[in-house]
């Protein structure tokens, strides 16, 4: 075997075998995130056992939360710049009567500390298995392009090997049946030539629904949209006022692992346990949650920073589901 021929051997077991790492890696990551989600339903479930159901603190985080609610509903029917600070006074309020509410009870705080460990660390795995599950594809479109190199390789030194032997056989008939005169030059035939590579058609393909956790999934173009709220109104149907009751959407931004911003936003019944609300994420790590149930995303660049409308379907009080798109998709 040639020099080339050994290199090319060489890089090709090198990239397999990285290719067989990477898809063990993969597996390893995907048991990691299960087993973090598992951890993250069991403290959330505790502190739901664990939080207190009475008490002056509790009463006093009610009384915010319903005063949040109603500076909601007025800056929804009269946006006002007054009422808007009126609703971010009630906001702050309601913030500050949360921490109260959750620092009177050493439980429910350990719980959510630990909480916000499995949180991080499912979104430090969860970038992880994103940059090998974009590696994976890379490499493998590499592989088969060094085995297209190494056929090409051998199929010229083939074609090679066989002009010098048909070169050799002519020059002994030559030698043989004429007088010795200087063979004419030849001109080595030349390889084929290469084509191309092209992008795969399918990786053009038009871009699916995001899903940024479990259970949490954003549309992204208006076909989506339109299916998503004509699937809300089957769900709705016409039982609108069997549950009305409304729900804060909580919403933590996190920059290299450090709370940056957090904002609140309340949820409109619709009726059927469906519930809507608006809201602008920032890109990168959000920690959203409502009531007990918790969702860790990364939002995309292209499409942070602008109003979403925030679906959610509570139909099973234990795994709500939410579907979020750009309110401009709607109309």
């Amino acid at each position: 075997m040639s020099p080339g021929l050994l290199i090319n051997s060489a890089v090709a077991q090198s990239a397999n075998a990285e290719l067989a790492r990477l898809q063990v890696r993969q597996d390893e990551l995907q048991d990691e995130i299960q087993s973090l989600r598992e951890q993250s339903l069991s403290l959330s479930q505790q502190m739901a056992n664990t939080e207190p159901a009475d008490g002056p603190e509790k009463a006093a985080y009610d009384e915010a939360i319903a005063a949040f609610e109603d500076a909601s509903e007025q800056f929804e029917a009269d946006p006002t710049p007054t009422n808007k600070s009126r609703l971010r006074n009630a906001e702050f309020k309601m913030h500050l009567a949360e921490r109260k509410f959750r620092s009177s009870n050493s439980e429910l705080r350990k719980l959510e500390a630990q909480q916000d460990e499995v949180e991080s660390e499912l979104i430090r795995v969860r970038r992880e298995l994103d940059q090998v599950t974009r590696r994976i594809p890379e490499l493998k479109k590499n592989i088969v392009a060094q085995r297209e190199r190494e056929k090409a390789e051998a199929a010229r030194r083939a074609r090679a090997e066989a002009q010098a032997r048909q070169q050799a056989k002519q020059a002994q008939a030559s030698a043989q049946s004429a007088p010795a005169q200087a063979p004419a030059p030849t001109q080595a035939t030349p390889a084929p030539a290469q084509p191309l590579q092209t992008a795969n058609a399918n990786e053009q393909s038009a871009s699916g629904p995001l899903e940024l956790d479990k259970d949490f999934t954003l549309l992204t173009t208006r076909e989506q949209v339109l299916t998503a709220l004509a699937n809300l109104q089957l769900r709705i149907g016409g039982d609108s006022l069997k549950i009305r009751s409304n729900k804060i959407l909580n919403v933590r931004h996190f920059v290299d692992g450090k709370e940056a911003d957090k904002n609140s936003h309340r949820f409109k019944g619709l009726g059927n346990y469906q519930y809507r609300a608006n809201a602008v994420l920032q890109p990168g790590e959000n920690r959203i949650r409502v009531s007990f149930s918790r969702w860790n995303i990364e939002m995309p660049d292209e499409f942070a920073g602008e109003e979403l409308v925030i679906l959610m379907d509570a139909s099973d009080r234990n795994a709500p589901r939410i579907i979020a798109f750009p309110e401009s998709m709607e109309s």
